[in-house]
């Protein structure tokens, strides 16, 4: 070898033995990745038309972490029990139920976690007052529902009592002392199913209120904390035609000068309470909602003072009511993302306008407002997620989003992929926690250093090679580091640019091994946004020392 290839040799193994005193071992614990809980809604595979239909065959199993099948029902003789009747079996006998359906994307995605959710807002406390109600009942429900869980291949049990403490839902009395009773005995069982077993114990999370007021009435907070493995806040639905005005379906934010009543109707402040109630901000998701609320303004209200409602401020607070169902959905006062998209698309008096306060989007026309997420709302929303520490964050549901990209043009299931997008982007103290030590079984061989020619480089790994492509944006960003540094204006240089180009591959080597996990899932997905910002650190100073 020559000397400098000797060198090169040295500052590969340099760089390993650095990182390896940096990287996290398979002893080390978990990789940290935030959690994208998604929910599939059993009665959209029934819809009649294609753009509205959704079946488990139509979702990417990479789009979530989480799938949360809803709903299930909680039964009075204290069982789990699926609410269609094609769930569990399809509708023919060759035919696979949802359930089975649905748990098949695991097939593809080893990694998708698929719980059940039971209950919902129409369910309401029905059930679960009875299970809620003695220690008896409690312990034969968590039984019973581990059974059915284990029976149905789930990998968990999501809670969507809507709510404890409601008594405008039927909640009785005991619920929300009960309901902490409940929690902890399902914590317990699952705990105890798992080890007498071997298997992988059952996720219990569950969705919860957003409005400080249920959130008093109806949970222990600190202490069901204890027990859930996460819990989604389901920060949507603070305004609707029940209001009688206009109002934001999920504003991040309060607006100056807001009513005191609706101060803390936004997801910044929802999340503030149930961290001032004791809940760890890693345990907690914020909620997403892939639809919008739509107003329409009183006939009246559409010009006031030769101004329209458009040009005025925001337009919130307006007299209105329900906006005419959506051809698809159809369901007066609401519209899906890919129906608002329909709607700009169609009538170009349908604009869309930036609430700064609020930081969410709104249409506003003479006649119609809608206030819903894009995907600019949904990036800012998961920054502010990563920036405040919360673990995740939930999105409803699969059926309501764009999923081909034909119609609002933006790719498939554009505001999912926008939640995927920003959350795989980790701050860098988890990057860096992240990063997974190189397979001491890897071999590195290095010949012809001294050539031009980067195809003489080879190496050997016990991984299969990867397509990825975002590797060539790896290399080129390493590259132009590399060459601005050591290559001046006046060529003076130790290291000749091919050199460094030479060099760069074999670091890259490195950068493969180190980032396994997240390259591999890159290769199955399609895309990944790599932090390379620690590695030039280390890159950097063994190189001025070369």
């Amino acid at each position: 070898m020559t000397s400098i290839s000797i060198s090169l040799t040295l500052i590969i193994f340099l760089t390993i033995q650095q990182v390896r005193a940096n990287c996290q071992n398979e002893t080390s614990g978990a990789s940290f990745v935030y959690r994208r809980v998604c929910y599939f809604a059993n009665w959209a595979a029934k819809r009649y038309d294609n753009i509205s239909r959704l079946t488990p065959e139509d979702i990417d199993p990479f789009l979530c972490t989480h799938i949360n099948f809803a709903f299930g029902k909680v039964l009075e003789s204290l069982t789990i029990a699926p609410y269609e009747e094609d769930d569990l079996k399809g509708w023919t006998t060759s035919s696979k139920g949802m359930y089975e359906r649905i748990i098949q994307l695991k097939e593809t995605n080893p990694d998708l976690r698929v719980l059940l959710s039971v209950g919902g807002w129409t369910h309401a406390s029905r059930g679960f007052n009875d299970v809620s109600k003695s220690a008896a009942n409690i312990k034969t429900f968590a039984k019973n529902s581990v059974k059915f869980l284990r029976d149905n291949k789930f990998d968990g049990l999501d809670l969507d009592w809507e709510y404890p403490g409601a008594k405008d839902q039927g909640a009785e009395p005991h619920s929300k002392t009960g309901y902490t009773k409940l929690v902890k005995k399902l914590s317990e069982v699952f705990q105890e199913e798992a080890e007498e077993t071997g298997k992988e114990k059952l996720l219990l999370t569950c969705a919860t209120a957003a409005a400080r007021h249920r959130i008093e009435a109806g949970y222990e907070v600190e202490e069901v904390c204890k027990y859930f493995d996460f819990v989604s806040v389901m920060t949507y639905d603070y305004h609707g035609s029940w209001d009688g005005k206009t109002g934001h379906n999920s504003p991040l934010y309060a607006m100056r000068h807001e009513r005191k009543k609706f101060r803390e109707w936004n997801i910044n402040s929802s999340m503030h309470v149930w961290v001032e109630l004791g809940c760890p901000k890693e345990k907690l998701n914020i909620g997403l909602s892939a639809y919008g609320r739509a107003f329409s303004l009183m006939a009246e209200m559409g010009i006031s003072h030769g101004k329209s409602l458009a040009r005025r401020k925001s337009s919130i607070g307006v007299k209105a009511s329900a906006a005419e169902a959506g051809k698809y959905t159809r369901e007066a006062g609401v519209l899906s993302y890919y129906e608002i998209c329909e709607l700009l698309k169609n009538n170009p008096s349908n604009r869309v306008y930036w609430h700064r306060e609020m930081g969410v989007p709104y249409v506003s026309s003479k006649s119609l407002w809608i206030g819903f997420d894009n995907v600019r709302s949904v990036t800012l929303k998961m920054k502010f997620l990563k920036d405040h520490g919360y673990g995740g964050v939930i999105i409803w549901s699969f059926d309501l989003d764009d999923k081909i990209g034909d119609v609002c043009n933006e790719g498939p299931f554009p505001l999912f992929n926008a939640a995927k997008r920003e959350l795989l982007i980790l701050p860098d103290h988890l990057a860096n926690a992240n990063k997974k030590c190189p397979d001491d079984n890897s071999t590195w061989l290095l010949e012809h250093l001294g050539s031009h020619s980067v195809s003489s480089i080879k190496t050997s790994f016990l991984m299969d090679e990867i397509s990825n492509r975002n590797n060539d944006y790896i290399k080129t960003e390493l590259i132009t580091k590399l060459m601005k540094h050591f290559l001046p204006e006046d060529k003076s240089s130790r290291l000749s640019s091919d050199m460094v180009k030479l060099f760069t591959e074999l670091i890259f080597v490195f950068v493969t091994q180190a980032f396994t996990r997240t390259i591999q899932q890159a290769s199955s997905e399609g895309t990944i946004q790599v932090e390379i910002s620690h590695l030039e650190k280390i890159l950097m100073q063994l190189l001025l020392d070369f």
